[in-house]
């Protein structure tokens, strides 16, 4: 793990849905974790609800603790945002919402934000989800361009897209956007529902990899490592031998941590701990 360095670890405020935002950050600096991904969602930051007075507050009770916002990542993958939809109110609204993210972003100070592809009928062809993603997340990444934030399109499951669900098919939506300014990621739990590996992702868009979500799963889950069955050892390796430089966040979602979530993240830094210094 010599090309890993403890620098490039995370965590995401996922996992505290029952606790505030301010018990989250504290309990990042008990775990010595400088880095986080903010999960712009309730209750803590819902895109729809926040206003300036809000993201002052958040912004200061950050920088207090001397934590780094490197990711904004709005919650999506379900009505009402779909950036694929047929509706056209559905479409204005979730690339709003988006705009949104942005400005949330940069009064934050992240240059990261996570996208993920539409949504679509599957009873209707593909081609007209495709059309508007491509059309929407074009439009979003010069948007987010013009605020030097990057975008991060994350891969997703068949039942949350009918576009990019393996690393073939996030590289041809990619190449369609052709954008300068959107990145593919890397979700160790999705990925590993269709047989894949970090290498594949790393082979297919040739080490280019702008963020990586280090779960656990069966697949399926996003779990805390070692609550799973994925071969988290060789996806660690494969991050080493492949050198990425990005970072590396825990996004634990189930709720099964929601009651404790400090013992699912604790257990998830002890065991890279172990492995990254």
């Amino acid at each position: 793990m010599n090309n890993l360095k403890w620098n490039q670890i995370a965590v995401g405020n996922y996992t505290y849905p029952l606790y505030s935002f301010e018990y989250f950050l504290d309990s990042m600096v008990r775990f010595n974790i400088k880095n986080i991904e903010v999960w712009a969602a309730g209750p803590h930051l819902y895109l729809d609800d926040v206003n300036s007075r809000r993201i002052k507050q958040i912004d200061k009770e950050i920088r207090m603790r001397e934590l780094v916002p490197i990711c904004l990542t709005p919650e999506q993958c379900m009505y009402p945002i779909n950036i694929g939809a047929e509706e056209v109110w559905i479409r204005k609204r979730s690339v709003e919402y988006f705009e949104k993210g942005l400005q949330v972003a940069e009064e934050l100070g992240i240059n990261k934000m996570i996208v993920t592809p539409g949504n679509g009928y599957r009873d209707r062809p593909s081609e007209i989800t495709r059309k508007y993603t491509v059309e929407n997340l074009q439009y979003l990444s010069e948007k987010a361009k013009e605020k030097h934030i990057t975008l991060l399109l994350e891969h997703l499951t068949i039942e949350t897209t009918n576009l990019a669900t393996t690393a073939k098919e996030l590289k041809e939506l990619c190449q369609e956007i052709n954008s300068d300014n959107l990145v593919a990621m890397i979700d160790t739990d999705m990925m590993s529902r269709y047989g894949e590996t970090v290498a594949d992702y790393m082979e297919v868009f040739n080490g280019e990899i702008g963020h990586v979500h280090f779960v656990d799963g069966f697949p399926g889950g996003h779990l805390a490592i070692g609550d799973g069955v994925l071969p988290m050892e060789q996806f660690l390796n494969e991050l080493s031998e492949t050198e990425y430089k990005g970072y590396i966040s825990l996004e634990i979602i189930s709720d099964r941590y929601h009651l404790d979530p400090n013992k699912a993240i604790e257990k998830s830094l002890q065991w890279i701990s172990q492995r990254i210094k």
